[in-house]
Parts: C-alpha cells; sequence; structure tokens
C-alpha cells in the first residue's frame, strides 16, 4: 500500500526548496517541469526526508500549491492600489472592502469566493512560489497559466489552454476534404462562458488583460488632453493696445499698476477673455485698488 503523503509545514518546505532548484537549475525550460526535473525531484526528495512517494503525490500537491497561488494573485489584481500587511504577507483591506467584494465574487463564481482564506494570511513561503511560477510566457499563440510545472506526459485538468489557428486554416481544410454531413452542434456561448468563469487561470488571465486595456485607455486620453489646443495668452503688445482701447492714460498710477500686472501671463488671459472695454476698463480699476489697499 503506497504511503500516505505528510504535507506540514516543514515537508512542504523541502517540496518548495527542491522545485525551486530544479527551475534554477533550467529545468522548466517550457514552462512546465521537464522529465529530468521531475527525476530529481523524486530522488532530492527522497534522499532529504527518507521517504518515497510516487509522482502523482507530488503532482497533486503541486496542483493545490498552484491553485492557492492563482487565487492569491487574482486577489492582489483586485485589491490593486490599497495596503499591504508584511506581518501578514496579505492585503490590508478595510472590512467594507472584504464585505462587498466577497459579494462580487460569489455572485460571479456561483460558490464560496476562494479569496476568503487569504483575509488574514497569504500563501506561506510565497517569494519561493514567486520564483517558481513566474516568468512563464504567455503569448498571442498561447496562454497558459502562470507556474503550470506538470511533464508533458501528465495531465492537469486545471490548466487552460488557448491556441490560435493557423492562417488560413479553415480555406486549407476545406480544399482537402468535402463538409461532413454530420457535424456536432456548436456548444452554446453561455455554456464556455460559465466554464470560463469557473477557471480561475483563464479568469485570471482575463483580468490582466482588461487591466492593460485599461491602462492603454487612461494613456491614449492622456496624451490626447496634452496635445488639446491650449488658450491663446496675448502678448504685452496686444494687451497694451486693448488697455489704450478702455481709455487708460499714460503717467497715471492706473497705468502704472496696469504695467504691474501687464508681464502675468494670467492676467494677459483673465483681461483677453472679458469682452467688452467696460468689463476690462472696470476689471483694471478693481485690481488697482486692491494694489493700493496692500500698501495702506
Amino acid at each position: 500500500m503506497t504511503e500516505k503523503a505528510v504535507w506540514d509545514d516543514a515537508h512542504l518546505k523541502k517540496l518548495i526548496d527542491i522545485l525551486r532548484e530544479e527551475v534554477s537549475n533550467g529545468n522548466r525550460p517550457l514552462g512546465h517541469l521537464s522529465k529530468k526535473g521531475w527525476k530529481n525531484v523524486l530522488e532530492k526528495w527522497e534522499a532529504r526526508t527518507g521517504k518515497k512517494y510516487p509522482k502523482d503525490k507530488f503532482k497533486n500537491k503541486w496542483d493545490a500549491i498552484k491553485n492557492e497561488y492563482v487565487w492569491f494573485m487574482e486577489l492582489k489584481n483586485e485589491a490593486t492600489g490599497l495596503g499591504w500587511n508584511d506581518a501578514k504577507g496579505t492585503v490590508d483591506c478595510s472590512k467594507e472592502w472584504w464585505d462587498e467584494h466577497l459579494v462580487r465574487c460569489q455572485e460571479r463564481t456561483k460558490k464560496k469566493c476562494n479569496h476568503l482564506k487569504f483575509k488574514k494570511h497569504g500563501p506561506k513561503h510565497l517569494e519561493d512560489l514567486h520564483v517558481i511560477l513566474e516568468n512563464v510566457h504567455v503569448t498571442g499563440a498561447s496562454a497558459s497559466c502562470a507556474g503550470d510545472i506538470s511533464s508533458d506526459e501528465s495531465s492537469d485538468n486545471n490548466a487552460v489552454l488557448l491556441e490560435k489557428p493557423e492562417d488560413n486554416a479553415e480555406i486549407k481544410l476545406s480544399s482537402l476534404k468535402k463538409p461532413s454531413a454530420s457535424k456536432k452542434r456548436k456548444q452554446p456561448s453561455n455554456v464556455n462562458e460559465e466554464k470560463d468563469e469557473k477557471s480561475p487561470f483563464l479568469r485570471f488571465y482575463k483580468q490582466t488583460c482588461q487591466k492593460i486595456e485599461s491602462g492603454v485607455d487612461k494613456i491614449t486620453s492622456s496624451v490626447e488632453a496634452s496635445s488639446a489646443p491650449t488658450n491663446h495668452v496675448p502678448t504685452i503688445s496686444e494687451v497694451m493696445k486693448m488697455v489704450k482701447e478702455c481709455g487708460v492714460k499714460e503717467e497715471t498710477a492706473l497705468m502704472h499698476t496696469t504695467l504691474t500686472l501687464m508681464v502675468k501671463p494670467d492676467f494677459r488671459e483673465i483681461f483677453n477673455a472679458l469682452e467688452t472695454k467696460e468689463g476690462r476698463l472696470d476689471y483694471l480699476k478693481r485690481e488697482h485698488e486692491r494694489e493700493m489697499l496692500k500698501h495702506v
């Protein structure tokens, strides 16, 4: 009978250390642990613990670790901009935020929210998990959950892989074979959407894409706003002409105050915005009175 796997904190740390070594040694070349990597994991585990587990024990444990990591990164993604508690190793959010978040999460998944387990403490050995699970490429051709280190020959029901069809694939197929009379009915889109919602990996990937798209929109809006035409600020000569049209004479106290204010772009812009000579003259007189009060 196969020995029951023990995954207390000490044994878990040993497994994570071994996995980190294999990743650092290049035995996860394509986003999953190679056959050599898995062979090393089994040998190192037996040497360090004196226990001999079959590969599926490690695979099952790894799936559980991977799921927790993805759920936690999901939570961090949704709590972007909020606080972080170093002591607890998790996000630092108010009770109101958690209450609202859990309601939304449960409405979306139709079950108890996986994020709740991280309310008091994040995953153990998080820094090691960052190393083991990062640097898995997501391209236009494929998008797989970050950190799938299962071997080529082992299955992973939790991983989601989106493959991009080759260009003109439909044209090539139609030229080689006749249409089949007994085509399978396409699955309704709402069924596919329900499956998507149940996959934490695909939700995390979609949310990341949405944040990137939102960021691009903000940058675009910012660029458009900065390139928008600004209000024209008249030159000192242009303002002087308007001042004289208002009837202000040279060698007067009012003209002296006006000349002092005229060097300020804000003053020239406001003065130019007034539409009538009477309004501009009134503005000059009020500004002159305010300047006089400063010297009283």
